[in-house]
């Protein structure tokens, strides 16, 4: 297959576009490879992740001569640039701590870059917010590299399902992301199915909300506390503000037919609400190491250490997940619009499709769509994007094609 001319990007990425890096070998990493290899346009893939063993797992067990496995250091800029002089395109499917090391890897190598998530848009120390991302803009521009930041399931599919609203209101006056799911886990007395790293620290930041025309932060754990009805069979569950991209990258880029609400809400157990207060009490939610005797380590590396590893999570799971967007506004014939726009799927079809759990299945999902259009030339653009900068379409087309069926609930209020 030949690659499309694309006339924004450089001559140097366009020859090595076919040949891939997917970095970060954890279960969304899994899903990004398993996804990769559907694609008969792909002619290599790196598969690297400091952990060398597991990056060889990974290779042995899929059988397939595109493959190579790799150790790579993500923070290593020099390393990695070296790696990427071969590769038109990284997905960067680790800790998003390293986002702007793989960007300026990038920049060095002449290669694209995908990731799945930042720290989140709460400017914190040592935390790489989507913020900080999006002003490589300019970097990228000028070497004629494409840029896709947080295109995982959210932020990613939440973005394109409200820029598909937006397009289609005449106002946009509300937009809330909802992440929630009826899971159960089996032979397991607590398990997080995915990053645990990430999502003791996500959870434990000041959430951030748009209100009327400026970002607040809230009390974590403690903010916009309200019970959702999600479709069945997820049912009516408990959610709660917790800082998210998108509360950040709606309202910059889809702000102007008057948002006056951006927020996310995420629906966490009570048990794992009590644990998440026990461990922020005690200082096990600290990423800065302490002395242990002769070691320093990180508290929550320790942590997530003793807790399974989401990539083994694929049979001890059982349930359904829905993640989406309600939106609010007047449609074209100025009638109240209520409208709820989501994807929704199960580990039963995650775990028989690629054999992992339905939430990493949802975060890589949407990143292989990304490679696809990419191959396909149909994202001709230079510079660093947030998915709702993008034509909607073509990932409303893909996605129920790859297993993330769209949905929309919808109330229209008018005159009798």
């Amino acid at each position: 297959m030949v690659v499309p001319k694309t006339a924004g990007w450089n001559d140097r990425v366009q020859q090595k576009l076919r040949r891939i890096m997917v970095l970060g070998a954890g279960g969304v990493g899994e899903v990004v490879i398993k996804g990769l290899l559907r694609l008969k346009a792909v002619e290599r893939i790196c598969v690297a992740d400091i952990d060398e063993k597991r990056a060889r797992e990974l290779v042995d067990r899929a059988r397939d001569p595109r493959l190579v496995p790799l150790h790579m250091d993500a923070g290593n800029v020099a390393a990695l640039s070296a790696a990427l002089r071969e590769c038109g395109i990284v997905v960067h499917a680790g800790l998003p701590r390293n986002n702007l090391h793989v960007m300026q890897a990038c920049l060095q190598a002449s290669c694209h870059y995908i990731d799945m998530a930042s720290d989140g848009p709460v400017d914190m120390p040592g935390l790489v917010t989507i913020q900080d991302q999006l002003g490589y803009d300019d970097s990228f521009k000028t070497s004629g590299l494409l840029a896709i930041l947080g295109i995982g399931s959210d932020p990613g599919v939440t973005n394109i399902l409200a820029r598909y609203a937006y397009e289609r209101l005449q106002r946009m006056e509300s937009v809330v992301v909802y992440d929630g799911d009826n899971s159960v886990v089996k032979n397991q007395a607590f398990a997080i199915a995915f990053s645990p790293e990430i999502s003791i620290e996500e959870n434990l930041q000041p959430p951030l909300v748009y209100d009327r025309g400026r970002w607040v932060t809230g009390i974590p754990l403690e903010t916009g506390i309200e019970q959702f009805e999600f479709p069945s069979p997820v049912g009516t569950l408990t959610v709660r503000s917790v800082a998210h991209e998108e509360v950040h990258t709606i309202p910059r880029f889809l702000g102007d037919k008057g948002l006056y609400q951006c927020e996310f809400k995420y629906a966490l157990s009570q048990q794992y609400v009590d644990i998440l207060k026990g461990l922020r009490l005690i200082g096990l939610d600290r990423e800065d190491p302490v002395q242990v005797g002769d070691v320093s380590v990180s508290p929550r590396k320790v942590v997530a250490s003793l807790l399974p590893k989401p990539a083994s999570l694929a049979d001890s799971l059982e349930g359904t997940s829905c993640v989406g967007v309600q939106v609010k506004g007047l449609d074209d014939q100025n009638r109240p619009v209520e409208m709820f726009l989501y994807t929704m799927q199960s580990h039963e079809f995650s775990r028989k499709d690629m054999g992992v759990n339905v939430t990493v299945f949802q975060a890589g999902i949407p990143a292989v769509i990304a490679v696809e259009l990419m191959l396909e030339g149909m994202l001709d653009v230079a510079g660093v994007y947030s998915p709702e900068q993008f034509d909607p379409q073509p990932w409303i087309d893909r996605l129920p094609r790859w297993g993330m069926p769209l949905y929309v609930r919808k109330t229209v209020t008018e005159a009798l």
